[in-house]
């Protein structure tokens, strides 16, 4: 370990205080990393489980990197490395590593040991291979793009990744694409674009929860899907190797029994995510008496991204606990989609306690006023950070809220035609506009700093889960099978997707935009459910 007088002052005050993050980048980092290395005293930092070196000169890392046993989040990008030492095996706990936009040829460390890494990027390298994932259990997201793979991992196919959602391999080398794809049950995005892909087997239909499927600039042998993927939304795409699919096996006869009834359940299951998805009922912007938000230039600047909705005629008191179960859903899109808050926010607002119009701002500290949810006295956005602040150096909790906004000029915020600020985002709502059971009609708004996508994703799973809870009014039992749109039914206890529990919800559009800017939405869209 370094002497104290040559140990980074950071590093100084992680040790000092105990501190469970680091973070490292920048200019004048890189310049003490060019001159005398890595301050090697981080490496004695074995209780932090955030480190974040990035957008330096960082050309290597030695053995050293074992000793942090506690890192859950790894970030690496943007620098200048060569490899990973073998031991990063060893961090067993890691949920999040990037090693995006590096030097990277091979990735030498032996990676499946870590079988809670949820999110694993490793983009804009220079791989022509990679190791195997099929131990990576809990694997939501792998990011490869931008290398120079020839094929996909290893074990991408295993039916053991339950949770991989997202495989994001455009820009490589890529020429074959097996069946055993459409074995993976939550794959709902995949990007092969700018490949050497020639065909793709069409059991890629087949993938039960596939809404997002990119293979632009690959020349394909089949000129009509060739010109299909090129302009065609994935919808079209995937209908077309659905008929495909179908006459490749009517020619090639039956079947055996096990892919039969392999295929009928992944029907089935498709056939009642039709069914729920088919009665959310969107109502289209109105012109003359539609909900808008307009964003300001501030406020683009400082949480650029905001999507919103009106859900109506809900009932939130028809059973015990179908309010707390509501609340209990934010909760969990707050922590995964979301990403605890760093990604997006959700906020909900009771449509009667609002007057329009809606102006989404930002405001300086000092001068952003809101009476905070569940409190009564009015406080200043420059206040309520400094008190989360206090609340977060006391209680040492991971990635606090409030870190969201640590060198802003300007606090987002959404303002009704009182003038009230209603929304503090990633802070707080208004206690003025709070949900209850008694609520009928709630104003959803989704805000992100980094981009839109996550704003509708966010947006649709909220939708989708409220439409499973059944808090809409007008739900129409067909079934008195309890489970189903609720959780996920035993794989043998509906036999006929017809009797399933038909639940409906009304969804108005509200528009955002900017005005004299590009950026204008109508949202949630018809497409996005397949109306």
């Amino acid at each position: 370990m370094a002497a104290d007088n040559d140990m980074w002052p950071e590093v100084q005050v992680a040790i000092s205080e105990k501190r469970k993050e680091l973070t490292l980048h920048g200019s004048y980092i890189s310049d003490r990393i060019e001159k005398n290395g890595l301050d090697s005293g981080i490496y004695n930092l074995t209780w932090i489980n955030y480190l974040d070196v990035s957008k330096t000169c960082l050309s290597s890392l030695t053995s050293e990197l074992g000793n942090l046993v506690s890192l859950t989040n790894l970030v690496l990008h943007n620098n200048q490395l060569a490899g990973v030492p073998k031991e990063l095996s060893k961090l067993v706990k890691l949920k999040y590593l990037d090693l995006s936009n590096n030097k990277i040829t091979n990735l030498e460390a032996d990676i499946s040991n870590l079988t809670d890494l949820q999110c694993l990027n490793v983009s804009m390298n220079m791989l022509s291979e990679f190791p195997s994932v099929e131990s990576l259990v809990s694997l939501h997201i792998l990011n490869l793009s931008h290398n120079s793979l020839e094929s996909l991992p290893e074990g991408i196919y295993s039916e053991t990744l339950v949770h991989l959602s997202q495989i994001l391999a455009s820009n490589n080398e890529i020429s074959n694409l097996l069946p055993a794809i459409s074995d993976l049950p939550h794959l709902n995005t995949l990007d092969l674009s700018s490949n050497k892909l020639t065909e793709v087997p069409a059991e890629l239909c087949e993938c039960p929860k596939l809404k997002e499927l990119n293979l632009k600039s690959n020349k394909f042998k089949d000129r009509r899907f060739g010109k299909l993927v090129e302009q065609c939304p994935t919808k079209s795409v995937v209908d077309y190797l659905v008929n495909v699919l179908k006459k490749e096996r009517e020619k090639s006869g039956s079947k055996k029994k096990t892919e039969k009834k392999k295929k009928a359940a992944k029907k089935e299951e498709k056939e009642i995510d039709e069914i729920i998805q088919d009665i959310i009922r969107i109502v289209h912007f109105d012109k003359t008496e539609g909900v808008s938000v307009q964003v300001t230039p501030g406020a683009a600047s400082t949480r650029p991204y905001i999507v919103c909705c009106i859900v109506r005629d809900l009932d939130l008191k028809k059973s015990l606990n179908i309010f707390k179960h509501f609340i209990t859903l934010q909760t969990k899109l707050h922590d995964g989609i979301c990403q605890k808050r760093q990604a997006a926010t959700i906020a909900t607002h009771d449509m009667k306690s609002i007057k329009m119009p809606l102006t989404y701002d930002a405001k300086l500290p000092q001068l952003l006023k809101i009476r905070p949810l569940f409190k009564h006295k009015e406080s200043t956005g420059r206040s309520l950070v400094a008190t989360l602040t206090k609340e977060a150096e006391e209680m040492r909790k991971e990635q606090k809220r409030n870190k969201l906004l640590q060198g802003k000029e300007l606090y987002p915020c959404l303002v009704d035609g009182d003038g009230d600020v209603i929304s503090f985002p990633p802070i707080t709502n208004s206690d003025k506009t709070k949900i209850s059971n008694e609520t009928t009609d709630i104003l959803i708004e989704v805000t992100s700093s980094t981009n839109l996508d996550v704003c509708k994703k966010a947006l649709d799973e909220l939708l989708q889960g409220m439409l499973r809870l059944g808090v809409g009014a007008t739900d129409e039992t067909v079934t008195d099978y309890p489970e189903v749109g609720a959780s996920e039914p035993p794989s043998d206890s509906i036999t006929d997707p017809s009797l399933v529990k038909q639940k409906k919800l009304l969804v108005e559009q509200v528009k955002s935009y900017r005005f004299r800017w590009q950026y204008e939405s109508y949202l949630p869209s018809k497409t996005r459910f397949e109306l």
